[in-house]
């Protein structure tokens, strides 16, 4: 992770701890001041977030560290295994948002919440929804998968905002049962998000490849650098958000070793100057054989030699 991007990432996550500090005393006040247990069920859950951002600052912090002894191959996982907790913790608040919800609905807990409940929920909802663009867009800018995991949890309050909104303002109407509802509602939209980060973390820690459109353009790329005659092998595994590649391309027999390693080089430097988030290439050399030609040496323009 470079400078700019660390610098991007820790500006976002600043506004965002501090947006959901606001939001979250706001959210608590109005939903005890109101009698909105929804509305404190919704502040709870948007307690949450400030723990999960702060992880999630914290892991930005440790992906840009550079390459050590104990971990030769840099610490860009640290977002992915933040991306994981960020999973855990809307799990967490899913489960707990849709038990109260229950709660309520058994125990018939439920009444009319005052105006400012509703208030309240309105403000969060356009504030969340922000948020979430705003984070979402800087995520994709340094590519950071914990960043994003980020926005999307600010999504996840925004929809449970939208829940407690439907909610009170039901309630307010003399259907009080709709508050319970609504954030039952809300709490499986959250479980759902939950479960797709966290299998996008996991698919991030087990090194699975890149997309193919990214594997195209790869290929694509290596076949463009001169004296490549053809690839063998082509394979990539993705790295927090970096990505490694492992290529064997297939060159003149006749050549030096000499040769066939500043084509090598390259292919390499070809691969790094066109794809930012490509952290580094290994490159393996093969001769090209007559009886394979026709597989491996279609862009040979001249017959190879035993």
């Amino acid at each position: 992770m470079t400078n700019r991007q660390y610098d991007t990432g820790k500006r976002v996550t600043i506004i965002g701890i501090t947006v959901n500090v606001l939001l979250t005393v706001i959210k608590l006040l109005a939903g005890f001041l109101a009698h909105s247990t929804a509305m404190i069920a919704d502040g709870i859950e948007s307690a949450s977030d400030i723990l999960t951002t702060s992880i999630t600052a914290y892991s930005i912090k440790i992906a840009r560290k550079p390459e050590d002894p104990e971990h030769p191959y840099g610490h860009e996982k640290a977002e992915s295994i933040a991306a994981k907790f960020i999973a855990g913790f809307l799990l967490f608040s899913g489960l707990t948002v849709g038990w109260k919800a229950i709660q309520h609905i058994v125990q018939n807990n439920m009444g009319k919440p005052g105006i400012l409940a509703l208030y309240a929920a309105i403000l969060t909802v356009c504030i969340k929804e922000i948020l979430y663009w705003y984070t979402l867009a800087s995520a994709n800018k340094i590519k950071s998968s914990a960043l994003k995991a980020n926005a999307w949890h600010f999504r996840s309050d925004a929809i449970t905002s939208v829940g407690t909104l439907i909610g009170i303002a039901a309630a307010r109407l003399g259907y009080p049962i709709a508050d319970p509802i609504a954030a039952i509602v809300a709490a499986l939209l959250i479980l759902r998000m939950a479960y797709r980060l966290y299998v996008k973390s996991i698919s991030e820690l087990m090194d699975s490849s890149a997309p193919q459109h990214k594997i195209d353009s790869i290929y694509h790329a290596v076949s463009s650098v001169k004296n490549v005659k053809g690839i063998d092998s082509l394979k990539t595994r993705m790295h927090g958000n970096m990505l490694y590649v492992d290529v064997d391309i297939v060159v003149d027999r006749t050549i030096s070793v000499s040769a066939g390693h500043d084509i090598a080089n390259e292919v390499k430097d070809t691969l790094k100057s066109e794809f930012s988030d490509i952290k580094d290439v290994m490159v393996h050399v093969n001769p090209c054989h007559p009886e394979e030609q026709d597989t491996n040496c279609q862009n040979c323009d001249k017959s190879c030699s035993k």
